[in-house]
């Protein structure tokens, strides 16, 4: 019997052996040696599968049966078929990936990669939390619809490259028919910009995206895709979410996927704490590297505030804002940049433009009447306003008042 002939595929492992024309494909191959194992016989398009077994390749037990199994079918030395098979399989699948020496570049700077600027680093975990209804849903589809083309000049007025991103959506909340729905309409919203229609990898999901990577990992290589939405959260991770264990076996398999993730999640329903945070153990925030607050109010249009609360890679930006305008009589969803200086989502903005906009607004004032308008406490907004006169932006009268201040002054 000579060597066989070893070919390395996506998590997958075939042996030829020309001489015996036969083939053994081990497939989905696990740390733990179980894998799914087919056995062929003959060549090119005469070639007929002999046997298909999900079996433990570390159990002797279960490698005898099949070598009897399979005799009956081809009398040849199945023993040191399977041997061989097993042994270089397992070696391959646990070598892992190898130490290297990391040197100081020249080149190297701090500043961040994105996919999507200031929402989406590159290869890496982000999440977005809301209450339902804070459309961020809807938010993530335009998201991935600017990536895939890719669209430099869009309405949200965020920064994207030159190369196109094919995206891939994970549902666990709702069905292909409604999502299909939602797609349509956001797709006639971007028509202005966008004539031809543009197609998005959609997968429904029933089970935790850990038990689910090896499929997951499949759509992504055979597809080239380079951004995942996983919607949402809880059913992604299942368990008991208070636990560390669903969160750390969530972000392994974001880790094993090695693309530019969004996970959509859910508020944690805590009265007693100012922050919100996302729903379930402190780890779903420490593993991301990107946290965003979604907030919506109104309708027609709705306004939508998104807020970073962890940057992992990047200062902190200022808070992000869209209007979303749904139009039932045309299926149309149109979103795009969007003010939240005059809604009630401008406490979501940085403190100075607070403070800016309430002086534009209604004109002079003391620390102490913009810290009750504001619902911050006085120092917090002395501090704040000493840090913008500072920079120019305000200007102190008499008697205790701020107001801004005029260009030339």
């Amino acid at each position: 019997m000579n060597k066989p002939e070893v070919k390395r595929g996506f998590n997958s492992y075939s042996y030829l052996w020309e001489d015996l024309a036969v083939c053994v494909v081990v497939d989905r191959l696990t740390d733990d040696g179980v894998g799914e194992l087919s056995f062929w016989h003959g060549n090119g398009d005469g070639r007929r599968l002999l046997h298909f077994a999900r079996a433990n390749l570390l159990s002797t037990q279960t490698c005898s049966q099949l070598a009897k199994r399979l005799r009956l079918n081809l009398d040849v030395d199945w023993d040191t078929i399977l041997t061989y098979v097993c042994t270089l399989s397992l070696q391959e699948c646990r070598k892992g990936e190898p130490a290297v020496e990391i040197w100081p570049r020249e080149g190297d700077t701090l500043k961040a990669e994105y996919l999507l600027e200031p929402i989406l680093y590159l290869n890496q975990p982000t999440v977005m939390f809301g209450d339902y209804g804070s459309c961020k849903s809807l938010i993530s589809l335009a998201l991935a619809y600017i990536v895939q083309l890719p669209l430099k000049d869009n309405l949200l007025g965020l920064t994207t490259w030159e190369n196109a991103n094919p995206s891939l959506f994970l549902d666990y909340e709702d069905d292909q028919e409604n999502f299909n729905k939602r797609w349509s309409a956001l797709r006639r919203g971007f028509q202005e910009q966008v004539q031809a229609a543009m197609p998005i990898l959609y997968r429904r999901m029933v089970s935790p995206l850990y038990d689910n990577v090896e499929q997951v990992q499949r759509l992504i290589y055979d597809n080239k895709i380079k951004f995942i939405i996983v919607d949402s959260l809880g059913p992604a991770a299942r368990g008991n979410l208070n636990d560390a264990e669903p969160a750390i076996r969530y972000y392994e398999a974001l880790r094993s996927l090695r693309t530019t993730s969004l996970t959509l999640a859910h508020c944690a329903k805590d009265a007693l704490s100012r922050n919100r945070t996302i729903f379930g153990s402190v780890f779903f925030t420490n593993l991301a590297r990107a946290v965003w607050e979604c907030k919506a109010e109104g309708e027609d249009p709705t306004i939508v505030s998104l807020k970073r609360t962890k940057a992992n890679l990047s200062r902190r930006e200022a808070t992000l804002g869209f209007s979303i305008t749904v139009n039932e009589d045309t299926s149309t969803i149109t979103i795009e940049k969007g003010d939240l200086k005059d809604t009630s989502l401008s406490g979501e903005l940085p403190l100075a433009l607070q403070i800016e906009h309430l002086l534009l607004r209604e004109g002079p004032k003391t620390a102490r009447q913009i810290a009750e308008a504001l619902g911050k406490s006085e120092n917090t907004i002395q501090v704040t306003l000493n840090r913008m006169e500072k920079k120019s932006k305000v200007v102190k009268l008499g008697g205790h008042l701020w107001a801004i201040k005029a260009e030339g002054i």
